[in-house]
């Protein structure tokens, strides 16, 4: 198999500079995470004790199903609908689904599930224990695969990826279910997420997304390996993808993709056939002392979420162009690949996609699917 690297030119490229808003200063609690944004800059956003919803600049809290006491969110679409799960700490039963949509979070009539992605047509996908990855529409649950399997994102075209038993991510769409397989020499994938060109990013390991790459696939040019940041980092995730083709996600060492001081872990952007350290592109003076660790979702007009350290905590960022500028390639000594004609997705590390603990559970779903 032959190896095309896609970075051979040294040329600058186009790319935006970013401001940064701490969302996570907004909710007053010393951890906090951004999931998913949409296309008019609304943001889905977790911590240890809540859940919210951030739009224009100001927070809701998001509250639990009745009888409830905690949750979590997951995704969010461009009609402001996020869902999540809720749980109760003190009786547990199980995870409950949920649609939250103008002020009134709604029960979803299933149970022991957890939703991860919401598209405009308000279709949902998530895994449920029993039933696997599952699409609910029009008030109707369909399961998609078998009980070890689960969906962590979808398209407007109804589009579903995410992970299956036997270790890779997978395509399902008009009834049929695709195995994305995995990068050469790997035996592990998961597909994390799609866009309405049927884009997919995700991460392919030879175990797990610990020692994976990132990559990108689409039926016409089968699967890129974006590679990652540095030369010392051992792993790099793929978590978000715009109708652009822009993805966003993280590369490191660091094994706690969650760890508060931002060692060795570095949110990317993946534009233009190049892999960029979004520290590098945030316009001077504008990056309100954060060190980006993990991007999370990416919109159509470029604006970005996740996590970043700042001060010794865990803080929920919001990324926005400032301007398109030249700006130098990256030197990191790992060209971006592109292998012809083989096929690939990401999953979830360690994950438990009906864990008991609702809040926990999705603290580490960084990337949709990461616990």
């Amino acid at each position: 198999m032959t190896a095309i690297s896609l970075t051979a030119s040294k040329s600058a490229l186009a790319a935006s500079l970013y401001s940064v808003t701490d969302l996570g200063n907004l909710t007053g609690e010393a951890f906090s995470y951004a999931t998913d944004i949409n296309d008019s800059g609304e943001v889905a956003i977790n911590s240890f004790a809540s859940s919210f919803f951030y739009s224009n600049g100001s927070l809701k809290k998001i509250s639990p199903l009745p009888g409830d006491n905690q949750l979590s969110v997951t995704g969010i679409n461009n009609l402001g609908q996020v869902v999540g799960n809720s749980v109760s700490s003190n009786n547990f039963t199980g995870n409950n689904p949920f649609l939250y949509s103008n002020g009134i979070t709604q029960p979803l009539s299933i149970r022991n599930a957890i939703p991860y992605a919401i598209n405009d047509r308000t279709q949902i996908v998530g895994g449920g224990s029993g039933l696997g990855p599952f699409l609910y529409s029009d008030g109707i649950v369909t399961s998609i695969g078998t009980p070890d399997n689960v969906a962590y994102g979808l398209n407007n075209l109804g589009q579903v990826v995410g992970f299956l038993g036997s270790n890779t991510g997978f395509l399902y769409q008009n009834g049929q279910t695709t195995n994305l397989g995995a990068l050469p020499v790997d035996q592990y994938s998961v597909a994390n997420d799609i866009n309405d060109l049927g884009q997919v990013v995700g991460s392919s390991g030879f175990t797990g997304v610990d020692d994976g790459r990132a990559f990108l696939y689409s039926s016409s040019t089968g699967i890129q390996d974006l590679g990652r940041l540095r030369p010392t980092d051992l792993f790099s995730v793929g978590a978000g993808i715009n109708n652009l083709g822009q993805a966003v996600g993280f590369s490191g060492a660091n094994g706690n993709f969650f760890a508060a001081d931002g060692n060795g872990l570095r949110a990317f952007l993946y534009s233009d056939n190049t892999l960029y350290d979004l520290n590098d592109l945030i316009a001077p003076g504008l990056d309100a002392g954060f060190t980006l660790t993990a991007a999370s979702a990416i919109n159509n007009k470029g604006q970005i979420v996740g996590r970043g350290a700042v001060n010794g905590e865990l803080r929920a960022f919001l990324l926005t162009p400032t301007s398109s500028v030249s700006v130098p390639e990256p030197i990191s000594g790992f060209p971006i690949l592109s292998f012809g004609a083989v096929v690939t997705l990401f999953a979830a590390l360690k994950r438990q996609p009906h864990s008991s603990n609702a809040v926990i559970q999705q603290k580490l779903q960084v990337n949709k699917a990461i616990t």
